[in-house]
């Protein structure tokens, strides 16, 4: 009788060395996705009340009722959530811009275009304020890329509604990028000097639209568009 083989020994199971701190979501859940929406929402409303500048972390902190080092967790500095705000309201915007575009008519395309970005920074010049002259650096090159990305698609707008504008020969042969930088310097230059007590978002318009022509100066007390 020939001698049975004994069976193989199962593999040693090596324990896996877990890395310090939470684990990382991969795949974010709910509960993750709920709190962080949270944090950024008390984010919106402190930096609108106390200011992007004077805002802090605590103060987010003490709004959402968590503590720092959990707020931490989600966004592990100022910068990261002050940018994540920054590319939500990117993304607000260029789905504004988009209805906007849908203008069949190339002059009031280019008018709605200007009207929305005179009224947005009007209404949020501390969040222009912050953005132009006091931004945060960010080590994170995938948030700064995610950012550029959108405000890129959010020029493209103007882009593409100056060159309608030009082909319909409602603005004179020009380039449309300088044409669009022109406009963004003149629009988003207005939260340095506007004042509520001097002038309305729409006299400003006004006063914009008539510059590069598309309307005329007033008749009769009334401004008219270029025909």
């Amino acid at each position: 009788m020939s001698a049975t083989k004994p069976p193989e020994a199962a593999p040693a199971l090596v324990p896996v060395k877990r890395s310090r701190g939470r684990p990382s979501h991969t795949v974010p859940s709910e509960l993750y996705e709920t709190r962080r929406e949270e944090i950024i929402e008390a984010a919106r409303q402190v930096f609108a009340r106390k200011g992007y500048s004077r805002g802090s972390l605590d103060d987010v902190a003490k709004a959402t009722g968590i503590s720092k080092p959990t707020l931490y967790y989600y966004f592990p500095s100022k910068a990261h959530l002050f940018y994540e705000l920054a590319s939500q309201r990117a993304t607000e915007q260029i789905a504004l811009l988009a209805e906007i575009a849908q203008e069949p008519d190339p002059r009031q395309c280019l008018i709605g275009l200007m009207r929305h970005q005179v009224q947005q920074v009007t209404s949020e010049m501390d969040f222009y304020r912050y953005f132009f002259d006091h931004r945060p650096l960010l080590k994170d090159r995938q948030l700064r890329l995610a950012l550029a990305k959108k405000l890129s698609a959010y020029s493209d707008y103007f882009y593409k509604s100056i060159r309608r504008a030009i082909d319909a020969e409602i603005l004179p042969p020009m380039n449309e990028f300088i044409a669009t930088q022109a406009i963004f310097g003149a629009t988003f230059w207005v939260y340095k000097w506007f004042d509520s007590g001097r002038f309305t978002p729409d006299e400003v318009l006004e006063q914009f639209l008539m510059m590069i022509g598309v309307i005329k100066p007033q008749v009769d007390g009334k401004t008219r568009p270029e025909s």
